[in-house]
């Protein structure tokens, strides 16, 4: 990757929209250029998708928390299928520490939210952290230049 790469991944970011027109007038380049590396860094897995940022309250989940599952190894693999199966769960990732799941959630209300640590509580110890606020929603990734 060189920096023109780095300048189109920091665009697609920022607006994963944009026209190969427009992203090529921002990197220099013309369409057909940067279409070929845009194609060149999906092929080769650095860009794995496109995706549509969403305001959680407006689609009724204004309830947001971090939730930290711990589990024992006995229980693990039918943790992480139920898991996969709950529609609240956004983002699950097997962490080491005190937790083994760490996951972001979002749900209708407090109910909801006590609904979905009691589906949880089979399989582990459940610890939540409410998210009160979100300063930074996603940030762009820069990548590190390898040696």
């Amino acid at each position: 990757m060189d920096p023109i790469d780095h300048r189109i991944l920091d665009e697609l970011q920022r607006d994963a929209r944009l026209t190969f027109a427009e992203l090529g007038r921002r990197v220099g380049l013309s369409p057909p250029a940067v279409s070929e590396r845009v194609a060149r860094l999906e092929a080769d897995g650095v860009i794995t998708g496109y995706h549509a940022a969403l305001d959680l309250a407006r689609l009724g989940r204004p309830v947001q928390a971090v939730l930290h599952l711990q589990v024992d190894r006995a229980r693990y693999g039918r943790a992480l299928e139920k898991v996969q199966e709950l529609d609240e769960v956004l983002v699950c990732y097997r962490t080491t520490g005190s937790s083994s799941l760490l996951m972001i959630v979002a749900v209708p209300s407090m109910e909801a939210m006590e609904v979905l640590i009691d589906k949880l509580l089979p399989l582990g110890e459940p610890v939540t952290q409410m998210i009160l606020s979100t300063p930074i929603a996603r940030r762009p990734v820069t990548p590190t230049c390898r040696s």
